[in-house]
């Protein structure tokens, strides 16, 4: 009778093991159903690694970038489109970090949690970018690396995008992974780069004075081409003489501004840092992450170092999609949307699986403050740059030449139209070029002057 008794209860153990075994694995079937069945082993998405059959990609116009044709993934008709689109759409083997044929694989490959993957009919994804542009702006990158990007500032969407360096992937280079040239082309340095910004980060430094300083628009500073702190020395880009608060940003005095640094502190700063969106990554409703960007500066470090810091030198490092972002909450009274180019999604039957809801950024700027600062920057282009550098579009910015210790500075330019009826804002950086203006003022101008004459 015992004996019976301990097979029933090994039985009923077992059974038991075995219900809650199976209970497993069909949640872990049905939770991680789309993982499964858009992996690399299916044979009917990939061979050998490489992707044969998804939906289409279209540019804003309707373009195709992608496409899979007699089982075969193809690209754009245009060898400088599939360039400049490359970190954008992505490879077919994997290689570029967040393309959106790895990040909307579901979209893509319309694939369903009761029917599967649809062999029969794929989803088309229509972007905001428009490709043509995306391969202007590339050209103005070369032969640099760097990114530019350009996103309206009322909506959110981004109408253009490059990161340098990047190839065809019809001719991938056979030596790219041990060819300087090529260093970093799998990333999209528009999300992924982290840069020394020099004077752009002046005006996170002149948002911090708006807020902190009362009597910031009376003081004057007297700029001899250096400014002793007391414990180290501030160098600037040349002798201004005496200037005001707008004409230090205009004329991108570091003396002036190391002093207004130092008057506000390492803590007004880095909450500055903080407000502006550069401290943390920034997470994308294109399933994308930024860069989280570095203010390391505190009150134990010395004057010069907060100085230094202050103009956006030292140790501040930030990322383009985050200032970009910044850019465009100034331009749009202290708010603004997280960027993003992926804007819908239809199946075969013309309904849509997939509508991109825009997504507010996590900037805190006041409206008096976001206007403060858009004339100020609109005072950097009519009093300083020059209207005519930036053609039909009527621009506020400002340039940064940050030096850096193994050569050239990096360029750049953050800016946006002051007229709302063409709500755009620019980011450019190009590494290792010379100056911001020369190189990333006019990158970015022209870019600018080709969306004009294409909304013409």
């Amino acid at each position: 009778m015992k004996t019976i008794n301990k097979r029933i209860l090994l039985l009923v153990v077992v059974t038991i093991l075995f219900l809650a075994i199976t209970g497993l694995l069909m949640f872990s079937m049905f939770f991680h159903a789309e993982e499964y069945a858009l992996q690399s082993v299916n044979g009917h998405l990939y061979e050998n690694g490489v992707l044969i059959s998804a939906g289409d990609i279209v540019d804003v116009n309707g373009t195709k970038l992608a496409y899979t044709e007699d089982g075969e993934r193809k690209y754009a008709d245009s060898a400088q489109v599939r360039t400049a689109l490359l970190h954008i759409i992505g490879d077919d083997a994997g290689f570029i970090a967040g393309g959106i044929q790895d990040t909307f694989r579901e979209e893509l490959c319309g694939y369903n949690i009761i029917y599967g993957v649809n062999q029969t009919a794929r989803n088309t994804l229509q972007l905001s970018l428009d490709a043509d542009l995306c391969a202007y702006a590339y050209n103005e990158l070369r032969p640099y690396k760097g990114c530019i990007a350009v996103c309206n500032y009322k909506t959110g969407e981004l109408v253009c995008m490059a990161s340098s360096p990047s190839y065809d992937m019809y001719d991938k280079p056979d030596n790219i992974d041990n060819n300087d040239e090529y260093e970093g082309v799998y990333i999209n340095r528009l999300y992924g780069g982290l840069y020394t910004p020099g004077s752009i980060f002046k005006v996170v430094t002149a948002l911090s004075a708006i807020e902190n300083i009362d009597d910031i628009y009376n003081q004057t500073f007297y700029c001899d081409g250096s400014y002793s702190t007391g414990d180290g020395e501030i160098i600037c880009n040349d002798v201004h003489g005496t200037v005001t608060f707008q004409q230090a940003l205009n004329q991108s005095c570091n003396v002036a501004f190391a002093q207004i640094a130092v008057q506000l502190g390492a803590d007004n700063l880095n909450h500055a840092f903080q407000q502006a969106g550069l401290a943390t990554p920034h997470k994308t409703i294109d399933r994308l992450s930024s860069t989280a960007g570095s203010f390391s500066t505190s009150t134990e470090n010395s004057d010069s170092e907060v100085g230094w810091a202050g103009i956006g030198q030292s140790t501040t490092l930030v990322n383009p999609y985050s200032f970009l972002t910044f850019m465009c909450a100034v331009a749009n009274g202290g708010t603004a949307y997280e960027p993003y180019f992926v804007r819908s999604a239809v199946n075969g039957n013309n309904r849509q699986v997939y509508t991109a809801k825009p997504v507010d950024s996590s900037i805190t700027l006041s409206k008096t403050t976001a206007s403060t600062l858009k004339e100020l920057l609109r005072s950097d282009v009519s009093d300083f740059y020059g209207d005519y550098i930036f053609g039909d579009v009527t621009m506020c910015g400002k340039t940064g030449t940050a030096e850096r210790d193994d050569g050239l500075p990096h360029a750049w330019f953050a800016g946006f139209s002051y007229d709302e009826s063409f709500p755009y804002a620019v980011i450019a950086v190009l590494e290792n070029s010379g100056s911001g203006l020369r190189y990333a003022g006019h990158a970015a101008a022209n870019v600018m002057q080709e969306l004009y004459d294409k909304q013409s």
